[in-house]
């Protein structure tokens, strides 16, 4: 019965059949902006924080070298000392004469260092939540795109199958041909589209990027303690002591992420307000989210110095 129904099928008909099947597939499959309830939660900035840090008492201008303090602390913690404000306190305890003087001075010291790292903490936590968003928003279109090519690889056999089927039945020569180079076109397409899958974007939009700020080198809208930001801008603190924080962290993103290329879309989209992400570029977001938080974890270490030092004054 089956084979006498589909010899009754004219060659329109077949043609037919082929082309809407790619259509089919090519419409299902092509990039396209994935937008829906679990992608907008993830989508909106809920990791920026409510408030900007001020540029507070810590910016100092010292006309000389403190020569009490420097003699006290090495290059390198006197170096922090100076970033994050706390030379004339160090002074101030070192001059004082009696137990009350020294403990009022170092309870200053000790509330300028404990609010420093307290600014650290809050800039990693937003670092560490971006990260983990960006991650999970990774992880959700690689399990669509997954789909998708799971789909394509079973209309694949499934078109294959229907081919090798449809030759060994229909007796009509030109129908026959016409199914053949149909199907063919069909798997082609089908083929095609599994060895260059485009998978799917998600467009995201970012009013406050942390990102931003560390590859302008900008910090103008206080998204960072000036503090910090004193300490990552200062080449003494990086391995080599030739380049700032900041600046290696560029480099490797350069490097890394944008194989020394970055054209001026790419860094409109990674570096700017908005943009189309695939599952890659969001891998990429998530790993410099980390790689910057590394850095200040780098910056706690050395706070731990100084604070042994002062200690020990």
């Amino acid at each position: 019965m089956i084979p006498a129904l589909i010899k009754n099928i004219e060659k329109r008909d077949w043609l037919a059949m082929f082309a809407a099947a790619i259509v089919l597939m090519a419409t299902s499959s092509c990039s396209t902006v994935l937008n829906n309830s679990k992608t907008s939660a993830l989508s909106t900035d809920y990791c920026a924080p409510r408030l900007h840090y001020r540029d507070d008492t810590t910016k100092q201008v010292f006309v000389s070298k403190n020569a009490l303090v420097a003699a006290k602390l090495d290059a390198h913690d006197y170096t922090l000392a100076t970033h994050i404000g706390l030379l004339e306190l160090l002074n101030q305890y070192s001059i004082s004469e009696t137990a009350e003087e020294k403990l009022n001075s170092k309870q200053k010291i000790t509330e300028r260092v404990l609010l420093l790292n307290t600014e650290m903490e809050a800039v990693v936590a937003e670092l560490d939540c971006n990260g983990e968003r960006y991650d999970q928003l990774a992880r959700f279109l690689d399990a669509r795109n997954h789909k998708v090519n799971t789909r394509l690889t079973v209309a694949s056999i499934v078109t294959g199958a229907a081919l090798a089927i449809s030759t060994a039945i229909i007796k009509n020569n030109k129908v026959t041909n016409a199914v053949n180079i149909s199907g063919g076109v069909a798997g082609a397409g089908l083929g095609f589209m599994l060895l260059n899958p485009k998978g799917k974007k998600i467009q995201l939009q970012t009013q406050h990027s942390l990102l931003n700020n560390v590859w302008h080198e900008s910090n103008a809208d206080n998204a960072l303690p000036p503090a910090l930001w004193r300490v990552l801008n200062e080449k003494a603190f990086s391995n080599e002591g030739k380049q700032s924080l900041i600046q290696t962290l560029k480099k490797r993103w350069l490097t890394f992420v944008f194989d020394d290329k970055l054209n001026k879309e790419d860094e409109q989209r990674f570096f700017g307000i908005k943009g189309y992400f695939n599952e890659e570029d969001l891998q990429h977001l998530a790993d410099m989210h980390n790689q910057l938080q590394a850095s200040i974890r780098t910056i706690q270490q050395d706070m731990r110095s100084l604070i042994a030092a002062i200690n020990r004054i």
